[in-house]
């Protein structure tokens, strides 16, 4: 259904007041017409992602997936998920960006036990450490779907109050880290950019300026940020025309590089390239291997540094890479540093258990490859104290 003339305008307005709010750094209505076009092109993620869901969903990297081509496989994948998620009958969709912290405090033993959880193997100095992704130290995907929760709830009980239509908690989907094509959503809502590296730097919406503390940053609060995840939110509605401009529409590819190549310089294995659009080699990032079980291609072992899960070595070499220092949530705190070592030893079982309701808590990340990261990080450890 479309909500025509006020009720449009009302929800269009409360949703995006609502996502200023709940502190997103960058927010969009796409109107179905718009999502539905990129989704059609850009086809859907490949294994990797299609974990991070709400909880009246069936299913959903940082934005460090990428999406597959548009290709036979991935249109039949498109109409898999059309058809899964229902989105004949979905309307316009809500795009966000949330800045993420550069490193969080890990949960303790005490937090972690009140819930069931082992300790974490926390590295200690002295021995090997392996190392998560900074997008990964906490659950910032099931914090974005919190605050998305949060938008429904807010806007749904103003709703009710002035009278206007109020759609079932269930009827908005909200998705992160998702098979969808996130990215270029975020493009098409006018989010941002993407860089060379190929990842979404994304640019503040108006007036987005408050942290998690609450407090006005005007001055310390960026204007563009790649320290993000993404998230979406399917509405029960579609949102006429008459309701304005929703986004400010694309921005090219690039926009902000210019002639900078610091992330094709930083990154070990030559996954990136200078070109006049974004070119990346997915079988040459490390972060594609931090996750898939088998034998590494001996270049990429050469190359490996510390990682457990992720790498951000092209990312943090972003000048726009500008984490938020404020930034809080309470879900899958694990901290970055792991003791490689003992990671080494746990059965696949264990390794669920620790990471359980964390970044890392997802079916495709096979237990098998983080053993043999790790195992890598242990013995260069070792080769390199005995030099």
């Amino acid at each position: 259904m479309v909500l025509e003339g006020g009720a449009g305008q009302w929800y269009a307005a409360a949703l995006l007041r609502s996502a200023a709010s709940q502190h997103f750094f960058s927010f969009a209505i796409l109107r179905k017409e718009e999502w539905v076009r990129v989704f059609r092109v850009q086809g859907v993620a490949e294994e990797e992602g299609g974990a991070q869901v709400d909880e009246g969903a069936t299913e959903s990297g940082a934005q460090k997936s990428q999406n597959a081509p548009d290709s036979g496989s991935a249109s039949q994948n498109s109409e898999n998920l059309w058809a899964r998620y229902q989105l004949d009958s979905a309307g316009a969709m809500l795009v966000v960006a949330l800045r993420y912290a550069p490193d969080v405090e890990p949960e303790s033993d005490e937090e972690r036990a009140v819930r069931g959880l082992p300790p974490l193997p926390i590295a200690k100095e002295g021995r090997p450490a392996a190392a998560v992704g900074r997008f990964a130290r906490a659950n910032w995907y099931r914090e974005t779907i919190a605050r998305l929760a949060d938008c429904v709830k807010s806007i749904s009980d103003e709703a009710r109050a002035r009278g206007l239509p109020v759609f079932p908690p269930r009827e908005w989907h909200r998705f992160s880290n998702s098979r969808f094509p996130e990215k270029a959503l975020a493009v098409a809502a006018g989010l941002g950019t993407i860089g060379r590296n190929g990842l979404l730097i994304a640019q503040r919406t108006g007036n987005a300026e408050a942290s998690d503390s609450g407090r006005a940053e005007t001055s310390s609060w960026p204007l563009w940020s790649s320290a993000v995840v993404l998230g979406l939110m399917l509405l029960p509605f579609d949102i006429g025309k008459e309701a304005g401009t929703l986004h400010d529409g694309p921005i090219m590819p690039l926009a902000l590089c210019g002639t900078c190549q610091r992330c094709i310089d930083a990154c070990p294995t030559g996954a990136l390239a200078l070109a006049e659009l974004p070119r990346y080699k997915r079988a040459r990032c490390i972060q594609n291997y931090t996750s898939s079980a088998g034998p590494l291609p001996e270049d990429i072992e050469a190359a490996w540094g510390n990682q457990l899960y992720g790498c951000d070595i092209c990312l943090e070499a972003c000048p726009y890479f500008k984490p938020n220092s404020e930034a809080c949530t309470a879900l899958g705190r694990i901290g970055g540093a792991f003791d490689a070592a003992f990671i080494a030893a746990m059965s696949e079982a264990e390794l669920r258990a620790v990471f359980k309701g964390s970044a890392l808590d997802q079916k495709w990340i096979a237990p098998e490859a983080l053993r043999r990261n790790v195992a890598l990080v242990a013995r260069k450890h070792k080769l390199n104290q005995t030099v």
